[in-house]
């Protein structure tokens, strides 16, 4: 699988799932107006990320586990950072977001179609389901099915990604959704923690690398 393509889908379903798109004024998604806490899925292909995910406005926690070691991830917009954590060395690293990247990406997708097919409840949650094409610069496109909540929470995605690697079909839910005001010290670094050397960033999962751009 061509990693470029897969570096392209996991920066925009990370960084911007959840974001109104402004590439096209007459179609956006709509906006999320709740904070809240849920576990994720994401398959795309034979890969398979399976998290534990907090979103509060501005702020954006992802917890996983991978070969048994627990790390996460804090994303915070407002400060333009991302901090990695892992809990077994109680060390953490910070490093700064590309604002030109996030830019480029955003002026990069645009929707070309967004239609509302029907409502209907998932997880509890009343929703209405939407059909949705994105494309990207890169002649990328993604159709998809969405299950959007009023909260405008997307709680289930399912579609096909076609790039020039060919077509990848993908799936995004979520499960055990809680709604309600976070406590911000779910996006704090615990004060005990002391700072990582650089090279630990090669230990992290590949996944979880793709979902920030450093500078």
């Amino acid at each position: 699988m061509n990693i470029k393509l897969i570096k392209n889908i996991f920066l925009f379903y990370f960084l911007f799932i959840g974001i109104i798109f402004g590439a096209n004024k007459k179609l956006s998604l709509p906006e999320i107006t709740a904070e809240y806490a849920t576990n994720t899925l994401f398959v795309l292909g034979t890969l398979d990320l399976r998290t534990r995910t907090f979103h509060t406005k501005n702020k954006k926690r992802i917890d996983t586990v991978v070969d048994n070691i627990p790390q996460s991830v804090i994303i915070d917009y407002k400060k333009q950072t991302a901090s990695y954590i892992w809990p077994k060395t109680f060390s953490y690293l910070t490093i700064k977001l590309n604002p030109k990247t996030q830019k480029k990406l955003k002026e990069a997708t645009k929707i070309v179609y967004f239609e509302k097919i029907k409502s209907d409840f998932i997880h509890g949650f009343e929703t209405d389901i939407f059909k949705i094409k994105l494309e990207l610069i890169d002649g990328t496109s993604e159709e998809s099915i969405r299950w959007i909540t009023k909260h405008g929470i997307t709680l289930r995605e399912k579609g096909i990604i076609d790039g020039k690697e060919g077509k990848i079909e993908f799936l995004s839910e979520f499960s055990n959704v809680r709604v309600f005001k976070q406590d911000q010290r779910v996006f704090e670094i615990p004060e005990d923690y002391t700072i990582a050397p650089m090279d630990q960033l090669d230990d992290i999962n590949k996944l979880l690398k793709l979902m920030v751009k450093r500078i």
